[in-house]
């Protein structure tokens, strides 16, 4: 991996999620700055029956009036939401070790079950709950990019000797791009064709790269790790450095950016 860090990026985020509050606020006080993007609600994989996936809402986002344009905010019960290009489609999934929901410009077909693979563009929110089967997930996640701000929950874990010890030992993603923007929090780019950080979930290589980001939450009842991969074709550059920006503020609210209306 190559790590990169630089001075101020923490209180660069730590503004950018200022910026993201304020825009909850009335429109009076920041009309310069808000923008308003539908908000879509998203079918979980075992749903039957029709969806109204047109919910009304709109959601305050602090971006460019070209780009808000070009965004809507994808949501779906028991999961954090995203932002993806608009008129994309969505699905969610949930168990007890938490939930998934992927936004891509066509419909996912069925089987749901396993996960399905993802080879092109698409959007990935992924949420991991340390209170169920999920810790695992968490832990691993950790020992990958936490191991100091992350040991009790890798301790933790590891004395359960319910997974390999060796399931703790850091991937060697040599081309990755990493910068860590706190000791909990990172941002990274997998290159074109390369394994990495962002195949590490339902992504497959491709030749297009993935950026993302992943953080970990060390609550008092519950810790998790909320991971967003990001991979559109390159004509919607633009669209993705927004989207992470935007990301980047979410992930560290509290109820995501389902709280900001």
């Amino acid at each position: 991996m190559k790590i990169n860090s630089a001075a101020g990026i923490g209180l660069q985020f730590a503004l950018s999620l200022a910026v993201m509050v304020a825009c909850s606020a009335s429109s009076a006080e920041t009309p310069e700055i808000q923008q308003r993007v539908p908000a879509v609600r998203c079918p979980a994989s075992d749903q039957t029956g029709p969806v109204n996936t047109q919910t009304g809402e709109s959601l305050s986002t602090p971006a460019e009036h070209t780009l808000a344009e070009q965004l809507a905010y994808y949501k779906a019960e028991n999961s954090p939401g995203v932002y993806a290009p608009k008129g994309w489609s969505c699905l969610a999934w949930n168990g007890l070790n938490g939930s998934i929901l992927v936004v891509t410009p066509k419909r996912i077909a069925p089987p749901y079950f396993p996960l399905p693979v993802v080879t092109g563009p698409a959007v990935i929110v992924q949420s991991s709950d340390a209170g169920s089967s999920g810790r695992f997930h968490v832990a691993i996640v950790a020992a990958q990019l936490f191991p100091l701000t992350g040991n009790e929950i890798i301790t933790r874990v590891r004395q359960e000797h319910l997974i390999s010890d060796s399931s703790f030992d850091a991937e060697s993603y040599p081309d990755d791009q990493l910068r860590y923007l706190s000791d909990r929090f990172v941002e990274y780019t997998t290159p074109p064709n390369r394994t990495g950080l962002g195949t590490d979930s339902m992504f497959e290589a491709s030749n297009l790269p993935i950026k993302g980001l992943t953080i970990l939450h060390l609550e008092a009842d519950l810790d998790s790790v909320i991971e967003v991969r990001v991979r559109l074709p390159l004509a919607l550059s633009a669209v993705s450095d927004a989207i992470m920006q935007l990301e980047a503020a979410c992930v560290q609210l509290p109820r995501g950016c389902r709280g900001v209306q």
